[in-house]
């Protein structure tokens, strides 16, 4: 329940969860690092209770709400059943910890400086270079997200796109995000939801 706008109808959520992976997202959609520990737990169980209940899934994936979250946070998202968990850190094409794993890029434009300082965070250097030889930190989000699709196929490493269908439709971007999938939709690449990925990482499987 989105205090913010309104929530799809549980005929939406269960018509999605036949083609997509469904993730838990709180109940409230709440920040949980400003809350206390149980309120938290309480927030991430019931959303992913509920969610399973509409859909007749397991939820295995969670996202943080914001973003934001910490050590406590991250511990309670283990305990309430789920398998790992996205951040919203951008261009990040690996991870070590399945519930700190980032992103690529978000489908909305942002200040320029915000993808540098991600990708500097990140430590990945190569990646750093080729956004600077593009210049891609003054690019429209569906240019960085074609470019950097195309620097993690032939360099390794996952790519992730992340957005809010309700931004998408604000800025009347469902035809940049079309033609987003569709270049990833052309690759010859491993494709994998947030749960499948989640198990090849369970298995050994690294990028």
């Amino acid at each position: 329940m989105n205090q913010e706008r309104p929530s799809l109808p549980a005929a939406g959520i269960r018509e999605i969860a036949r083609y997509f992976d469904i993730g838990g997202h709180t109940y409230h959609h709440v920040d949980l690092t400003r809350i206390g520990i149980d309120s938290a737990r309480n927030e991430i169980l019931n959303g992913k209770k509920e969610l399973e209940e509409i859909t007749g899934k397991e939820l295995s994936t969670f996202s943080y709400p914001y973003g934001r979250y910490n050590n406590r946070i991250t511990q309670a998202v283990r305990e309430c059943g789920f398998k790992g968990a996205r951040t919203i850190k951008g261009l990040a094409r690996h991870f070590s910890d399945p519930f700190r794993m980032g992103t690529m890029v978000n489908a909305t434009n942002y200040f320029f400086t915000r993808y540098p300082l991600q990708v500097v965070a990140a430590g990945d250097y190569s990646l750093f270079l080729f956004l600077l030889r593009k210049n891609l930190s003054l690019r429209n989000w569906d240019r960085i997200a074609i470019e950097t699709l195309d620097f993690v196929y032939r360099n390794g490493g996952i790519w992730h796109l992340w957005g809010h269908s309700w931004e998408i439709e604000l800025n009347h971007d469902w035809e940049k995000l079309g033609n987003v999938l569709k270049a990833a939709g052309s690759i010859n690449a491993i494709k994998a939801d947030n749960g499948q990925l989640l198990r090849k990482f369970a298995d050994g499987i690294r990028w």
